[in-house]
């Protein structure tokens, strides 16, 4: 079985990947809403995500499964024991969470899915739900 880094994060960053410009905007804005996160920082597909997580850790990652370059899936099978990020951290968010998706994101270590499309009290209960298992201490900072 695959380990991965479990390590809380030391971080209140969050990290957005998406291909859809207006999906990136309203993640950008429910973040800044939310008020945890210090820096929100946007890859527009897999690959230059691929570069952000390799690069930064991050409180929380939000990131869609269909994207050109490189797909979510893709993208979780690069999350190891090493890696500067933890699995517990991501969240998918997709429109298109069909079974074999599903099967194949959490095959590869995920746990938390958001189905597109959503609004802002979803989005805060599931980035809440992850934060209180990683970064309990930023919620009690605001």
């Amino acid at each position: 079985m695959k380990e991965y880094n479990t390590v809380m994060p030391n971080t209140n960053d969050v990290l957005l990947i998406d291909d859809d410009r207006d999906i990136l905007d309203t993640l950008e804005m429910y973040c800044e809403n939310l008020g945890y996160f210090r820096n929100i920082i946007k890859a527009k597909d897999g690959s230059e995500a691929s570069i952000k997580l390799h690069n930064q850790a991050f409180a929380v990652i939000l990131m869609d499964v269909n994207m050109p370059r490189k797909s979510g899936v893709d993208l979780l099978k690069e999350f190891t024991k090493e890696s500067e990020n933890s699995i517990d951290s991501v969240i998918v968010v997709s429109g298109e969470l069909n079974k074999r998706v599903i099967e194949e994101a959490v095959a590869n270590g995920a746990k938390n899915f958001i189905v597109k499309p959503f609004d802002e009290d979803a989005f805060v209960q599931k980035v809440t739900s992850v934060l209180k298992k990683v970064r309990p201490d930023l919620l009690e900072e605001i």
